[in-house]
C-alpha cells in the first residue's frame, strides 16, 4: 500500500498532485493546506479509479484521495486530525491524518496536549473497531527528537524497532503509555540526499532541513514499513528551487511511504 502525504502550501497545483499520485502509484493521498486545489479538476483528471473522501466538517486541515479498491470511511475528526478506517488488500487499517499547530506560533505544551487527545481518539477507535494496524501520517511541525514525538504523554514514538518489539508500552509513575514506531532514521541519508521535508534557515542554532512531515506506525506494522522517502521531483520536474522546496509549488516536499501487504495475515 503506497501512501502519500503532502502539505500543498495553499497553492493551485492540481497537475503536480495528479502526476505525483499517478507516477508513484499512490493508493492513499492525504493532503493539507489544500485551499488552492480544485478537487473537481483533480478528480476529473484521476478518473473513476480514485475517490475524494470528504469529512464531516470537523477538520479543514486534512483531506484524503483514495484508490477506489481501498474502501475508506471517515470515523472521527478533530480540528487537526481525521481518523479513517481503510479496508486494504487482506487487512484493515486505521489511518490518522494530522496537521499540528505551527511551532513558530504556538506553545509546545498546547501541541503536546493536542497530540494526547489524538492518541486517545486513536486508542478508542482501535478498541471499537478491533483493529490495531494504525498509521499516523502528516505534518507534525516537530522533528523526530522533539518532545512532541518522544514524550510519553505525546506520540511516545521510538526510533528503534527493538524497543517497541520488546515492549509496546512503558509505565511511568504507575501510568502505562503506549508506544509508536518512527522509521525515519532508517531512511535519512546524506548519500541519497534525503535530508528532510522542510527548509528553515533563520537563526544560527537551528538545522537547515527539518523532518516535519513524518509517519508513525503501531507495533503490528513495525516490520511492514518497506520504503520511505521525501520526493524531490514529479515527472522529472524538480520540486526544489536552488537548495530549498520551491514555494511556488509547495514549501514542503511530499512524503511517500510503502506499507507491505504481501502475505499479510493477522
Amino acid at each position: 500500500m503506497n501512501i502519500l502525504f503532502w502539505n500543498l502550501g495553499k497553492n493551485s497545483i492540481e497537475n503536480y498532485l495528479y502526476q505525483c499520485i499517478i507516477e508513484n502509484e499512490v493508493d492513499l493521498a492525504l493532503v493539507s493546506e489544500y485551499g488552492g486545489i480544485s478537487f473537481d479538476i483533480l478528480m476529473d483528471k484521476l478518473g473513476d479509479d480514485y475517490v475524494h473522501i470528504d469529512g464531516f466538517g470537523g477538520c479543514d486541515k486534512i483531506t484524503l484521495i483514495a484508490k477506489a479498491i481501498y474502501p475508506t470511511t471517515v470515523c472521527r475528526e478533530q480540528d487537526r486530525c481525521v481518523l479513517y478506517r481503510v479496508e486494504g488488500q487482506g487487512s484493515s487499517y486505521i489511518i490518522a491524518g494530522v496537521h499540528l499547530q505551527d511551532r513558530q506560533n504556538s506553545d509546545k505544551l498546547a501541541r503536546i496536549s493536542k497530540i494526547g487527545r489524538i492518541v486517545n481518539d486513536i486508542g478508542n477507535l482501535e478498541n471499537s473497531s478491533k483493529c490495531k494496524n494504525t498509521i499516523i501520517i502528516g505534518d507534525f511541525n516537530a522533528n523526530p527528537y522533539d518532545d512532541e514525538l518522544l514524550a510519553a504523554m505525546a506520540f511516545h514514538a521510538v526510533l528503534f524497532k527493538d524497543v517497541i518489539l520488546k515492549s509496546e508500552t512503558r509505565t511511568l509513575d504507575g501510568v502505562s503509555y503506549r508506544r509508536f514506531y518512527n522509521p525515519i532514521l532508517q531512511y535519512l541519508s546524506e548519500d541519497t540526499k534525503l535530508y528532510g521535508s522542510y527548509y528553515y534557515s533563520s537563526g544560527s542554532s537551528t538545522p537547515i532541513w527539518h523532518c516535519l512531515d513524518q509517519v508513525l506506525v503501531s507495533k503490528n506494522l513495525v516490520n511492514k514499513v518497506s520504503g520511505l522517502k521525501y520526493l524531490k521531483s514529479v515527472k522529472g520536474r524538480s520540486l526544489i528551487s536552488k537548495i530549498r522546496p520551491n514555494r511556488e509549488i509547495s514549501d514542503h516536499l511530499p512524503l511517500y511511504v510503502n506499507i507491505s501487504e504481501e502475505n499479510y495475515g493477522i
